[in-house]
Order: C-alpha cells, then sequence, then structure tokens
C-alpha cells in the first residue's frame, strides 16, 4: 500500500492533502442533502469518525478565499454533479465542545464563552462589513471580549444572523460533540446551571432560526429533547439503531474488505472480524469499530488488542455500575461470561432520572459502544433489546474495567466504613478496617521513600476530608508544645475529638512496632497537643497513635 495510516488525523483536509488513507465517507453529503430535515443530530461511540465526517462536511460546504473542490476529486460525491455545485458555496459555523468542561460551572462557562469568542474572531471580517449595522457590530465586540456579563444563549443564533446578512445567504451550522459539556456537568455536580444554559443555547439557535440553511450536530449520547432540545421539531435524530446514515459511521464489512487488501493483511481477516467487529447499526448493517481496525492493520506485530481502551471518559458507566444493585453485577456477569441480557431501549437520556431509571445502564453502555443489540421487540409498547458484547476487545476492555470499578466501588465502601467506626468510637473495629484498608490500598503509595511518615500522612489526611462536614481538619498546626500531625476539631460539641501521630519504626533505637506506637502516643501526651481542643471547650478527645513499618500498620487508641 503506497498510502501512509491516518490514524492521528481527524482533519480531513489533512488526510487528502498528504494522501494519507481514507475512507470514503463523501456520501454522507448525499444523504444529508437529499433529506427533508433542516436539523440533523449523529449520536454514534467515540472515536467512530464523527469529528472526520464533521470536518468533510465543513470542507465541503464553507466557502473560502481558496477553492478546495479539489479534496473531494475522485472521491465518490464527485460522481454527483448537482451537489458539486454546493462546493464551497456557504459560509459556516464551526464548533466543537470537547473542550467545554471543567471541575465547576464556573470553569465550564468560561471555555464555553472563549469558544463562542474564537468562532466570532474567526468570522471577524462582519465588523467592517456594511451589511451590519452598529448594534450588530457592538455585540460582535461584547462576544470577542468575553464579557462575563453579557448572555451567550443568543450568540449562535446571532453569528448565523450577522453570516447571512453579510454573505446573502444562510450559513451551515456544524456542532461537534455537543453532549461533552452536560455529561461533564453532571459528573461534577453542576448540572442544573449547565442544562440552561445549554438549552436556551440550542434553543436559540435550532429552533426556528431562520438564518441557518441546515445544522448538523454529533455527540455520544441523545439528550432527551425534554432537557436540550424543547420544541425542536425539526429534528432528525438518527441513533445507531436508525436505518437511515447506518453506514456512515464507522467501518462496513465492505470497507473492511478493501482495507484488508490495500494493507496486505488479507491473513488476518478472521481475526479482525473476532475482535472488532460485530456491531450492528440500523436493521443489519453490519460495522466495525474504524478505530482499532486502522491501529490493527497499521500495527506491525500484528497481535490483537484492545486499542480502544482509554479513548473516552466513562465516568457516568462508572458511576452507575459502582453504585449498581446485585442484579446489575449479576447480568454483567452473564455478559461477560458470553450470554445476552433483556432490558428496556432507553434512546433518550434524562442525567436527573439516572439513578431512578432501572434499565439506563445497559443504554448508556449500547450508546457508548460496549454492547450491540442482537435483538429488538415490542413489550406493551416498551422496546426490549438482548443485548451482548460484541467481539473480543471489547470482552478484554469491559472486563477490566469492570474488574477496576468493583474494587474501587469495595474500597469506597470499606474507606465509609473506617470512618463510621471512626466516629462512633468502636476503636477495636477502627483499627481492624484501617489496617486492611491500608493494607489493600498501599500498593499505590511508594512506602519505601526516604520519607513515608509524609505518605501515610497525605493519606489519612486525604481520607479524613471525607469528615469535612462535621469536622475542621488541620494539619501540621502548632499547639501545646509542638506540633501534630493531624487534628479533628468536631463542628458540633457532641462529636468525638481525635489526635493523630505517625511514626516510623526505627530498628536502631526500637526493639518492636509496639514500641514506635508508645513513642507517638507519649509525643501527643508529652507536647500537650490536645491543648488547643481544651481550650476550645472539648472534653471528649482521642489520641491515635499509628505506627507503621514498611507495608505493616498498627494503631493505638487512648482517651486524653
Amino acid at each position: 500500500m503506497n498510502k501512509k495510516s491516518s490514524i492521528t488525523h481527524f482533519d480531513f483536509e489533512t488526510i487528502i492533502e498528504k494522501n494519507l488513507y481514507y475512507v470514503d465517507k463523501t456520501l454522507l453529503i448525499k444523504e444529508i442533502e437529499e433529506g427533508e430535515q433542516k436539523v440533523y443530530l449523529f449520536p454514534r461511540p467515540r472515536r467512530f469518525g464523527k469529528t472526520l465526517n464533521m470536518m468533510m462536511l465543513r470542507r465541503f460546504f464553507e466557502k473560502t478565499e481558496v477553492s478546495k473542490k479539489h479534496l473531494f476529486d475522485g472521491l465518490l460525491i464527485a460522481n454527483e454533479p448537482k451537489l458539486m455545485a454546493l462546493q464551497g458555496q456557504f459560509p459556516v459555523i464551526w464548533l466543537t465542545f470537547k473542550g467545554v468542561k471543567g471541575q465547576t460551572w464556573k470553569i465550564a462557562d468560561s471555555m464555553l464563552r472563549a469558544l463562542l469568542s474564537e468562532e466570532y474572531n474567526r468570522h471577524s471580517y462582519l465588523t467592517t462589513s456594511d451589511k451590519l449595522d452598529a448594534d450588530d457590530k457592538l455585540y460582535f465586540k461584547e462576544i470577542t471580549s468575553q464579557n462575563k456579563e453579557f448572555v451567550n444563549h443568543l450568540a449562535i443564533r446571532n453569528l448565523c444572523m450577522f453570516l447571512q446578512k453579510h454573505h446573502g445567504i444562510k450559513p451551515y451550522l456544524f456542532i461537534d460533540e455537543y453532549d461533552t459539556p452536560i455529561n461533564d456537568s453532571y459528573i461534577n455536580n453542576y448540572y442544573s446551571e449547565c442544562i440552561t444554559c445549554f438549552s436556551e443555547l440550542y434553543s436559540q439557535a435550532l429552533k426556528d432560526n431562520p438564518y441557518i440553511e441546515r445544522a448538523v450536530i454529533t455527540g455520544i449520547y441523545r439528550i432527551a429533547k425534554e432537557s436540550i432540545f424543547s420544541g425542536l421539531n425539526n429534528l432528525n435524530v438518527a441513533t445507531i439503531l436508525n436505518e437511515d446514515f447506518a453506514d456512515k459511521f464507522g467501518f462496513t464489512q465492505t470497507e473492511v474488505d478493501k482495507i484488508i487488501i490495500d494493507y496486505g493483511r488479507e491473513a488476518d481477516a478472521e481475526t479482525i472480524k473476532k475482535w472488532y467487529n460485530g456491531y450492528i447499526f440500523g436493521e443489519n448493517t453490519v460495522i466495525y469499530n474504524p478505530w482499532s481496525v486502522l491501529n490493527y492493520v497499521d500495527d506491525k506485530n500484528r497481535l490483537p488488542k484492545p486499542y480502544w481502551v482509554n479513548t473516552s471518559n466513562n465516568d457516568i458507566i462508572k458511576e452507575l455500575i459502582t453504585n449498581g444493585t446485585t442484579e446489575i453485577k449479576q447480568d454483567i456477569e452473564t455478559l461477560i461470561n458470553g450470554g445476552a441480557i433483556k432490558k428496556i431501549i432507553t434512546e433518550d437520556v434524562v442525567f436527573g432520572n439516572i439513578n431512578i431509571a432501572k434499565d439506563a445502564l445497559w443504554s448508556f453502555f449500547l450508546f457508548s459502544g460496549y454492547l450491540k443489540l442482537i435483538h429488538i421487540e415490542e413489550v406493551n409498547g416498551q422496546r426490549i433489546g438482548s443485548f451482548a458484547i460484541p467481539n473480543i476487545e471489547l470482552l478484554t476492555i469491559i472486563k477490566e474495567s469492570i474488574d477496576y470499578w468493583f474494587v474501587q466501588s469495595e474500597t469506597s465502601d470499606k474507606f465509609d466504613t473506617v470512618l463510621h467506626y471512626l466516629k462512633a468510637k468502636r476503636f477495636d473495629d477502627f483499627s481492624n478496617y484501617f489496617s486492611d484498608f491500608i493494607t489493600q490500598v498501599c500498593s499505590y503509595y511508594d512506602f519505601a521513600s526516604k520519607e513515608p511518615e509524609r505518605v501515610y500522612h497525605a493519606l489519612v489526611l486525604g481520607m479524613m476530608v471525607n469528615l469535612q462536614s462535621e469536622y475542621r481538619i488541620t494539619s501540621n498546626r502548632a499547639s501545646g508544645y509542638g506540633r501534630y500531625d493531624i487534628m479533628l476539631h468536631p463542628l458540633k460539641k457532641e462529636l468525638p475529638a481525635f489526635i493523630f501521630e505517625f511514626k516510623k519504626f526505627n530498628k536502631t533505637s526500637e526493639k518492636t512496632i509496639e514500641n514506635t506506637l508508645d513513642t507517638a502516643l507519649n509525643q501527643i501526651k508529652t507536647l500537650n497537643y490536645a491543648a488547643t481542643l481544651q481550650q476550645e471547650g472539648f472534653s471528649d478527645i482521642h489520641y491515635i497513635a499509628i505506627a507503621f513499618k514498611g507495608k505493616k500498620v498498627k494503631l493505638l487508641v487512648e482517651e486524653a
């Protein structure tokens, strides 16, 4: 094969200009143009070609100073002269929301403002257009300056209007990864602010917007209309269950057959099928994972492996599993053992109902690309699907992910138990569970370092942060005649107070780890670490000495 791999490239223009390998999906243009809807939403799994297709659409429709028509020479769309007449004829708005996220809404909102400002700046020629009036240009300036007092929800709609005014033709609107901000907001607990903002933004941009020619949107999930596309009647949603556009994302059997020949990998056809095939889009369109197929045929080692692992953020699925019921774990075991499970298919995701929607997890798995549907039936007006793992790659990924998530879940349960026993002053149980917990997680920490006391200190301090709603947690503060390691100051007088001291076993001065415990406990007493708590009126105070020898840890608790 003469063409180099295009694995690391997502820009259609770059792939064509560098003569990289391209699987022709240009007839997506024809299917969109011949459709009757004005707005198209394509939910597909990650790494299934969404961004590349969107970039291809952009390069086809966008009016540019230098023609891009040559990019489509020799491709399928070039055989459609009526459609080729549309090439390069429209202004285009291009937005990708993959970076609009953060641990707080303030951060995500600033990323949104920056993104909108960037797209406005890309069309900065409008600021000198004689077709825009003074108010239009003032609005333009407010967006580009990222004025925090300025409301964003009209930004996309108004840019459409400005482009239509200037060019005399309506623009195409392309939005990639539209659901990333919403997914991230759910995980980081600012869903309400995010959904309010984006519902209004999308409503203004898409609902009855007289200034757009067409809009194409991609994401992973189909967010319910009630949540984000309220009242939008001109929306054509083509999920993996729809026959329309079924072959436009991911590789079909015919395309994979050609790839195998082009790369000289005919001998690996059966391996590729077992590892990366198995998806069914629409009624019966067989689809391969494109990311994994291209990685495999480009891999000179010829050893199949799960290339798709770590290509996506699975926090929502992880949360549903770790907080799930015994039935969920039994169903996962059935899937891993090669069986199928029957569940209600939920196409519309309503994040506010995730935790109470009994079968929501399985639809998340399906639309994220982890499961396939092998059969659908109607039961009492509901669609029931038979879900299964599609191939060896996914079986490998799911087994590894589930094992890790379950261990995390069990660790979290034990973690909560440790803190419960501490607050309840059940110190024997606290000591036993704490030792077990440390042993379980110690492999992730460097207890062989020159300062292992700091490692233990940081680990325990991190644990205690979960008590911050009931305690003021301080560390390395002066009290009495020295500086304690960790102190828990109760926010209510009825709660017990705690002082922690850590000591490493010293083989030159101490015969046993029990001697180390006595040293730590005596330090708390001798240096009067309890002075601060006593001055604040606390009397229920407990000293906790923690001694360690490598990965072995012991505790001694005494009341002040």
